[in-house]
């Protein structure tokens, strides 16, 4: 179980209450914090895991779902990291039941926003087509802010007990383009 931390403009669009105080994060890559980002006429929900500011990105809709799909995405986004499965698994089932709650950092929702621009170029300019895409490029972006972070790649590498080495080695080639985003 951990926290879901949402800005107001997502709950408003999950139509969800959020809990006043989550419980304390029981998986490796703690708390996440999550917006909606509309970049045409595309909607995207952007994660980020406050510690690693490791970012998952997946369709909006249906809202209704969010908080199911998210974990399935974070299970994915985890192997493209080359993350063991079972221990993949293991953080995906640990974040389950993600508790809704408001936003609460300034440092990370100013990840966000970065990594909404980068989004933006990335999607405009053709470099991605799916949301897939779009984890594994935002995986492979310097944080500007915190600086100790660099790549969020290493950062949840190590968070496993895996050396960060060089991530081009482990991340692979993102997938052929041919996937639309709706």
């Amino acid at each position: 179980m951990t926290a879901f931390r949402c800005t107001a403009k997502l709950l408003k669009a999950m139509k969800a209450k959020p809990v006043a105080e989550p419980a304390p994060p029981m998986n490796r890559l703690g708390e996440w914090t999550a917006n909606l980002i509309r970049v045409g006429r595309i909607q995207l929900v952007l994660a980020v895991s406050e510690p690693t500011r490791f970012a998952v990105v997946l369709d909006a809709a249906p809202y209704a779902t969010v908080t199911e799909r998210f974990s399935q995405a974070l299970f994915k986004a985890l192997l493209n990291l080359d993350i063991p499965a079972d221990m993949a698994a293991a953080e995906a089932e640990a974040v389950r039941p993600l508790q809704l709650a408001k936003s609460n950092s300034n440092s990370v929702l100013g990840t966000l926003n970065q990594f909404a621009f980068q989004i933006e170029s990335y999607v405009w300019h053709g470099s991605a087509n799916s949301a897939a895409e779009l984890t594994r490029l935002l995986a492979d972006t310097v944080v500007i802010q915190p600086k100790h972070i660099g790549f969020p790649a290493h950062r949840v590498r190590e968070a496993f007990g895996l050396p960060s080495g060089d991530h081009r080695e482990w991340m692979g080639s993102l997938a052929p383009a041919g996937t639309v985003l709706h």
